[in-house]
């Protein structure tokens, strides 16, 4: 499995990408993946200048994309697009 991160917006506007091999995700992220990808928020966040993330997963079932409000993103996944 390879999970991918993307952090959009802000106040700059600037993308960030990072990128994992399922084996080196914690219990944590992988407890946090499974919660946000069943869940697949998908809103926006209200307010300017707040952050959105797109995560894609690869793996043996196909890929799979959500979108996550800040609010909705837990902290875990979100520190893969800026490690």
């Amino acid at each position: 499995m390879k999970v991918i991160v993307e952090r959009h917006g802000g106040f700059a506007g600037l993308k960030r990408r990072g990128e994992r091999d399922g084996a080196s995700l914690s219990s944590e992220q992988h407890a946090a993946l499974r919660q946000v990808m069943a869940a697949a928020p998908g809103a926006h966040d209200p307010g300017a200048d707040r952050f959105t993330y797109r995560i894609e997963v690869h793996d043996d079932a196909g890929q799979q994309v959500v979108h996550v409000p800040e609010s909705a993103m837990p902290a875990s996944l979100a520190g893969i697009a800026t490690e």
